[in-house]
């Protein structure tokens, strides 16, 4: 091969393809309801297969403004209590919901060998700040105080997510240092979190 070429795996070259198909418009350009589309689409190309679990089952808990949407993933039916993984979605706040991370929280549960609950907080513009914020945290303090709900007795939360989940994991976690719930935040794992270390804003 020439050095001036290079090589992309054949599954990367087709996810590259479907973005450029897809023109390049970020969801700022083709809306909400599109660019909801347009990430489930990829997902469908460049997710891998979900990890085969003990336990994938959908569930509720009350939040702010109705039941909120959870996923449990488990690698066994039941365990002695321990620590759970609460994940919070990516995609601007926009974006994004359970089935676009659905293989992801199933790796991490398998990589972790710990149960992960997948949260699908609100998104804007339908329901402006604070929603998610305020959904991510009734979501946390359900976990960690709801063991017959969940089968499991929770012992301590690590809380992550990315990008925007990332945001929501921060904001998420020092809710839960301020006001703890029925278990502590043991681990905060943001993943590129849409975060700044600058202290002084200008409004």
């Amino acid at each position: 091969m020439d050095k001036s070429e290079h090589y992309v795996r054949e599954d990367v070259r087709g996810f590259l393809d479907m973005l450029e198909q897809m023109g390049g418009k970020g969801v700022e350009e083709v809306g909400a309801v599109d660019g909801r589309q347009q990430m489930r689409a990829m997902k469908a190309v460049a997710e891998a297969d979900n990890r085969a679990l003990a336990v994938h089952r959908d569930l509720t808990c009350p939040g702010p403004e109705g039941d909120i949407p959870l996923r449990l993933y488990d690698t066994k039916e039941s365990r002695e209590a321990g620590p759970c993984v609460v994940f919070i979605h990516g995609g601007g706040f926009v974006i994004g919901d359970i089935e676009v991370y659905d293989s992801l929280c199933s790796e991490i549960a398998h990589q972790l060998d710990l149960p992960v609950v997948s949260v699908e907080y609100r998104l804007a513009p339908e329901h402006p700040f604070p929603a998610a914020p305020d959904d991510c945290e009734a979501a946390a303090r359900w976990i960690a105080s709801s063991p017959a709900e969940l089968g499991r007795e929770v012992t301590g939360l690590v809380i992550s997510g990315d990008s925007a989940g990332g945001n929501l994991t921060i904001v998420t976690t020092n809710q839960l240092v301020n006001e703890p719930a029925a278990v502590p935040v043991l681990v905060q794992a943001p993943i590129y979190p849409v975060a700044s270390d600058i202290t002084e804003h200008s409004s």
